[in-house]
C-alpha cells in the first residue's frame, strides 16, 4: 500500500487505471477507498 500511495496515487484524479480485474476506473474514484484497503490488510 505504501508503494501504491507513493508512486501511483500522487498522480491526478483523472488518471485512468486498468486493474486487471473489474472495470477500468480513475484514481479519483479509488482514492476514497485507500483506508478501507489498509484496514483489510492490503
Amino acid at each position: 500500500m505504501d508503494s501504491l500511495e507513493d508512486k501511483l496515487f500522487v498522480l491526478n484524479d483523472e488518471v485512468r487505471v486498468h486493474p486487471g480485474h473489474g472495470d477500468d476506473t480513475t484514481l479519483g474514484a479509488e482514492r476514497p477507498h485507500l483506508q478501507e484497503w489498509r484496514d483489510r490488510g492490503w
